[in-house]
């Protein structure tokens, strides 16, 4: 394969008619193959002679333009956007791209640039957001940082959610500020950032008067370093202890004075050990200490703050996770080869808070839980355990899955093959570690992938962007990625192994709680398929609703609800009017306020408990209540029960003499589907677009006669 070295000597030795002479045995020899840095190189010297007037370069790399091999179509599509012509330049990069198994990010910042350019910003942020799904290294997201100001400043990017978040630490914070927001735009999430002063978050947080709290924040990241423990090799009884209290003295003041979800980053290891081995074994050693300082902050965090490790991120890189020139230079902390890794955590706590974790893993069979094809190799034939080393991956892969389940991941099969001979390991083979009760759905088939995968999200009554699809062919990857951009497809390699580290690396299912909802997640999913079953079955949708033999529970949200009622307001996109986020100190103060009328509700029939699958929150004033949260799981649509809700809720409004309930719809990408329910549910136009009242004096009451209720 060409290499820029090689490139750079080669060009090097021969004039311009030399080069026109060697470059088709090049070319013959490397067109098929491709390496990007080579390609620019190659691409950097025809460029320079050019702008020279070398006619017999300029020839030929016109005779390149019915070429379609790689090198050939780079080269061609450079020239082309070099002449201004980047109408045709877009369509070669497209096809360049689309033929390649594995695309490198920096080939695909070629394209988002003449998409930016061109004004094409809905398909430059597609491209710029496939490009960092696949980890790119540092120096991209330097390169990538004016194209991604132009999409997030043009009208053709609609994001999830807009978060302030609010960037404390010790060090040098813009460089990581910078890398956060890109990831963050890969996710789907607009970040508005504000920088505390270099090394001021103590003060940040003490005044009340601050920059932070004019800022109000939805969600601070607090970056320090072992530095700012100040240990000695050996230290005193008493020191954890201190250090962690006082840590914890700032949470409480911030989160006191502006809810919010906190993540506070762990610390590292000293590149350095003057004790050497002593600082492990000793208990007043200095590694001892940071182990001990992390165990005591990560341990019955308070319900707004989760903790992101960094001995975990510096554990993955090695000896590119410090950068001593770049601290004394800058207080860089840590190196710039570490701030995607690290941006990456962060972004993946801020997905889990605000409710924008993966629900559903797709798995495909043959080659990913197991080595061979089933269909030709037969169960003897396919490599799943020992003694074979990919079959003890294939193993290990199944066990992570396995653990997913068990925290409420949602499991799934997408295969090509016939129907029995997929289920086959699952119901014989003596090794597997999965079986066929552990997944919600079981598709194999000869469709293809992605409209398996669509037939999923309508089964489930799940959103597109709670999908993660997990397949060793790159072709199967590229076809879903192309039809289902929603979708989340991380790349990985045809071994097991490179599987589950691209499973684990994307963090896609990170989580900061576990509820007693996410335990029986898939048992309830499982209930629902056999309700929808049963549904086809009934003669009328009456008969099927009284035949569910429906019961709802509510009460106000307490100290038992909270967490999975925080879960529910910042996970529900669908049946959600206005789709406001609230941290769980936010809603525990609403929930605490006699201002606030707030209402949490759960849903059994017969086939099972649906857990907690609504939240109310209401503002009082006066004679009016104004809803300002309504929503409800999609797991529970068309079961009427929005009706029972809006009962529960009337009932208690006229307890309270209240005359009029007023209603908001907040429109976004997601919640189309509840763009009518005020109006469907006797609602009133109100005095602004998209507001609605309840003139309770003027109405009857409306009546859920499916569901019998129970309060609290």
């Amino acid at each position: 394969m060409l290499t820029r070295e090689l490139i750079e000597y080669v060009c090097s030795q021969h004039d311009d008619q030399g080069l026109v002479e060697l470059l088709p045995g090049l070319l013959q020899k490397n067109g098929g193959s491709f390496s990007l840095d080579a390609a620019e190189a190659l691409d950097m010297v025809l460029e320079a002679r050019i702008e020279v007037s070398s006619l017999p370069l300029h020839d030929w790399i016109n005779s390149l333009a019915l070429d379609e091999r790689s090198l050939p179509r780079y080269l061609y599509a450079r020239f082309l956007v070099r002449q201004g012509n980047y109408r045709d330049a877009i369509q070669l990069f497209d096809a360049l791209i689309k033929s390649m198994s594995k695309v490198d990010p920096f080939l695909l910042l070629h394209l988002v640039r003449l998409l930016v350019r061109t004004r094409q910003f809905s398909r430059a942020a597609y491209s710029l957001k496939l490009a960092l799904s696949l980890a790119p290294p540092y120096s991209f997201m330097v390169r990538c940082e004016v194209l991604l100001k132009k999409i997030l400043n043009s009208d053709q990017w609609q994001a999830r959610q807009t978060i302030r978040l609010a960037l404390l630490g010790s060090s040098t914070t813009s460089f990581l500020a910078s890398v956060i927001q890109a990831l963050c735009f890969r996710d789907g999430i607009h970040v508005v950032m504000h920088e505390g002063g270099f090394s001021n978050f103590r003060q940040d947080i003490l005044d009340p008067t601050s920059t932070l709290y004019a800022f109000n924040p939805q969600a601070v990241i607090l970056l320090l370093n072992h530095r700012d423990i100040g240990l000695s090799p050996l230290s005193q009884k008493g020191t954890a202890e201190k250090f962690t209290e006082d840590l914890r003295t700032l949470w409480d003041v911030l989160l006191k004075r502006n809810p919010c979800h906190l993540i506070q980053v762990g610390f590292d290891l000293p590149l350095y050990a003057s004790w050497g081995g002593l600082e492990e074994t000793q208990p007043g050693g200095r590694v001892r200490m940071i182990a001990t300082i992390n165990a005591m902050l990560a341990e019955n965090l308070p319900p707004s703050v989760s903790f992101c490790s960094m001995v975990k991120v510096a554990l993955r890189l090695g000896h590119q996770f410090h950068s001593e020139a770049d601290w004394y230079s800058s207080r860089l902390y840590p190196s710039p080869e570490a701030l995607p890794l690290l941006a990456d955590h962060l972004t993946a706590n801020l997905r889990a808070a605000f409710g924008y974790s993966a629900k559903v893993l797709v798995l495909d069979l043959d080659n990913t839980l197991w080595g061979g094809v089933i269909g030709e190799d037969g169960l003897s034939g396919i490599v799943i355990g020992p003694p074979s080393p990919e079959g003890e991956c294939h193993l290990d892969l199944q066990h992570y899955v396995k653990e997913l389940k068990g925290r409420g991941v949602l499991l799934a099969v997408c295969s090509k093959n016939n129907l029995d001979d997929a289920e086959l390991p699952f119901r014989e083979h003596d090794s597997m570690i999965l079986r066929m009760d552990d997944f919600v759905l079981f598709i194999a088939n000869w469709q293809d992938k992605a409209s398996n995968i669509q037939e999923m999200a309508t089964k489930l009554s799940l959103g597109l962007d709670s999908f993660v699809f997990l397949d060793d062919n790159p072709l199967e990857r590229a076809w879903v990625r192309s039809r289902l951009p929603d979708v989340i497809v991380p790349e990985c390699g045809s071994k097991p192994w490179e599987m589950l580290e691209a499973l684990d690396h994307g963090m896609y299912f990170e989580s900061i709680v576990l509820t007693e909802e996410d335990a029986e997640r898939h048992k309830s999913y499982q209930s629902n398929i056999v309700r929808q079953e049963f549904e086809t079955s009934a003669a009328t949708v009456e008969e099927f609703l009284s035949g569910l033999e429906m019961v709802a529970q509510s009460g106000s949200i307490d100290s038992i609800t909270l967490t999975r009622s925080t879960q529910l307001i910042n996970k529900t996109n669908q049946f959600n009017l206005t789709s406001r986020r609230y941290s769980e100190e936010q809603i525990r103060s609403k929930a605490e306020s006699p201002d606030w009328w707030t209402r949490w509700f759960r849903l059994t029939d017969k086939f099972g408990d649906h857990g907690l699958i609504g939240v109310i929150l209401v503002k009082k004033s006066g004679t009016s209540w104004h809803i300002d949260t309504w929503l409800m799981s999609c797991r529970v649509l068309g079961r009427h029960m929005e009706k029972y809700m809006l009962a529960t809720l009337l009932i208690e409004a006229v307890k309270e003499g209240v005359t009029e309930v007023f209603g908001e719809y907040i429109h976004t990408a997601k919640n189309s589907l509840v763009q009518n329910m005020f109006l469907d549910l006797g609602f009133q136009p109100g005095d602004r677009s998209n507001c609605f009242v309840f003139h309770i004096n003027d109405l009857v009451l409306p009546v859920c006669e499916f569901i019998r209720g129970i309060d609290v």
